[in-house]
């Protein structure tokens, strides 16, 4: 009688190990000034980051930009939109929708 070799799905492979760099998602709830506080999430790898922006656009969140474990950002507002399928919105677009019913945006 021959036997298969047993599979352990109890064993999870071995990741590579950790460099300590950290990618970085800005985001906030609603969107602010600069000067206002940000909300920062932090992730090990690009990937990770960008399924957290998309995570953050679906909650209807807005994602400010993703910066690289040095500190450049690697990716923009409309780009991250763009990249992850959401419409870009422009900033008219964004003034129509704060304006109050029966108001005129305040940039016109």
């Amino acid at each position: 009688m021959a036997f298969r070799k047993k599979t352990n799905w109890h064993v999870i492979a071995k990741e590579a190990t950790d460099s300590g760099e950290r990618w970085s998602v800005i985001w906030d709830t609603k969107r602010r000034n600069e000067s206002d506080g940000r909300n920062t999430a932090v992730e090990k790898i690009e990937s990770a980051a960008l399924d957290r922006a998309k995570h953050f656009l679906r909650m209807g969140f807005v994602v400010y930009e993703i910066r690289a474990p040095q500190g450049t950002v690697v990716l923009e507002e409309a780009a991250i939109r763009e990249r992850l399928g959401f419409p870009v919105e422009s900033e008219s677009t964004e003034a129509v929708a704060d304006a109050a019913p029966g108001e005129p945006p305040s940039n016109f």
